[in-house]
C-alpha cells in the first residue's frame, strides 16, 4: 500500500502544519507517512486525513498490484 499524501496536500496548496491542525494527526506522524517511514496506518488516521483533505480513503490510499490480486 501506498499513501499518496504529499501529493494531495501539495495539490491542495496546505502545508503539514495545516493538515495536522485540520485532521488532529500530529505533523510529526504526517511528515513520516511523506516520507515512507509508515506505509499501514490504520483505518482512524487515514479517515482523518481523508476527511481534513476533502478526499475519499480511496484517493488516498494506492494498492501494490500485487496486493490487488490476493485472495
Amino acid at each position: 500500500m501506498k499513501i499518496k499524501l504529499r501529493q494531495l496536500r501539495e495539490k491542495r496548496n496546505m502545508t503539514q502544519r495545516q493538515l495536522a491542525l485540520r485532521s488532529g494527526v500530529a505533523v510529526g506522524y504526517i511528515n513520516e507517512l511523506e516520507q515512507g517511514k509508515y506505509n499501514n496506518p490504520g483505518a482512524e488516521v487515514l479517515c482523518k486525513l481523508a476527511k481534513a483533505l476533502r478526499c475519499t480513503i480511496d484517493d488516498l490510499v494506492e494498492c501494490d498490484d500485487d496486493e490487488s490480486t490476493k485472495s
